[in-house]
């Protein structure tokens, strides 16, 4: 019912959406849900003596089961137009409603899906990885749909499955090798939605997840079958990502490592002045030495130094949130690639080579 429950709006114009199908046949049932654009489906496992098929108010049955923390088991049983449920020591006797017809199983995506050629499996762990560091740069403006998600393709110079996610003020790219079957991706990649994003996050990131996912790809869907009885089926973004190449330059100049975590402490510290953590930091480089500082009209400026190993002076300005945000994703130290202060800034992280940030700087 969790996932379910996750993907079913509660508030729906349409009655049929508010409703979970639970389908019963040999060996256990099928729990789904959808707003049109996502499907979920989970198999609980169970003994079932004759088949059936019933749709239930999903998010009614969900609170009734979450206050019996008691039971083991639960339940179903058909009898005319109520579905009689026993939890524990609670007996139900629920409204059907609607027909179990008036579900909408048919989708044009989930067909693409079935008769598609790209299937490949991932760890489970990859993915709970690839977006814990994506993730946050998928944009929320409704404008822009098509930076809604994270674009999957194939990088076929490099062969390597890529990730990328961004806003327009800072960009992610996760790589990983391509695995058998990937290379049968659409041509033009996938836009898996941000609700998808983050229902899979939670589906892979949990205690007890399954080792392995299939994914499965097809020009206007995406599907993710984690373990044996979890299935997620979306429909993608339909759009044309942007040349991201293009704000996550190769060739900066100047190179520098830095510890992240004096870095946000210093960015912290100096932003701590500001009215909005939003505002702009300035990072004055010099050999051997980082000058953190910001400045508030109503209050005066602040600054603090980092000790770094460089040969080099620059000054560039960032937003200090975003800043903050993308270093706070590092699990090693900062390597920070700098052209020029109206360029991005790369930002690579020294505990995994396959993870590759850009940021958009701010006038000084």
């Amino acid at each position: 019912m969790v996932n379910a429950c996750k993907v079913i709006d509660r508030r729906n114009t349409i009655p049929v959406l508010a409703m979970v199908m639970i389908k019963a046949t040999k060996g256990g049932a099928s729990i789904i849900g959808t707003d049109l654009d996502l499907y979920t489906t989970t198999f609980v496992p169970g003994t079932v003596t004759s088949d059936f098929t019933v749709l239930v108010d999903a998010h009614r049955l969900k609170a009734t089961l979450d206050k019996v923390k008691d039971a083991a088991t639960i339940n179903f049983a058909i009898d005319d137009a109520a579905l009689v449920t026993s939890i524990g020591k609670l007996n139900l006797s629920l409204h059907r409603g609607l027909d179990a017809s008036e579900f909408p199983l048919e989708a044009a995506f989930r067909t693409a899906l079935g008769t598609s050629n790209c299937s490949f499996v991932l760890p489970a762990a990859t993915i709970a990885a690839v977006l814990d560091k994506v993730s946050f740069a998928v944009s929320t403006e409704e404008t822009r749909y098509y930076l809604n998600g994270i674009y999957m393709h194939v990088d076929e110079h490099e062969q390597k499955l890529c990730f990328v996610a961004t806003d327009g003020h800072r960009a992610a790219l996760y790589k990983v090798d391509v695995p058998a079957g990937a290379g049968a991706l659409p041509d033009a990649g996938i836009i898996i939605p941000r609700k998808t994003v983050a229902e899979l996050h939670r589906m892979v990131s949990r205690n007890g997840r399954a080792q392995d996912a299939m994914v499965t790809a097809a020009e206007k869907g995406v599907s993710f079958l984690v373990g044996e009885d979890e299935l997620l089926e979306s429909k993608a973004i339909d759009g044309t990502f942007p040349d991201y190449g293009r704000v996550i330059p190769t060739s900066n100049r100047h190179r520098v490592g830095i510890p992240s975590a004096p870095l946000i402490d210093a960015i912290r510290q100096a932003s701590s002045i500001m009215s909005e953590k939003s505002r702009r930091t300035s990072l004055s480089f010099s050999p051997g030495r980082l000058v953190v500082s910001c400045s508030s009209p109503e209050f005066g400026t602040a600054s603090t130094e980092v000790r770094i190993t460089s040969d080099f002076e620059l000054s560039i300005g960032f937003n200090a949130g975003y800043l903050m945000q993308l270093l706070g994703q590092l699990d090693g130290g900062a390597m920070l690639e700098i052209d020029d202060p109206s360029g991005p800034a790369v930002i690579k992280d020294g505990a995994d080579p396959a993870i590759t940030y850009a940021q958009m700087p701010m006038r000084i």
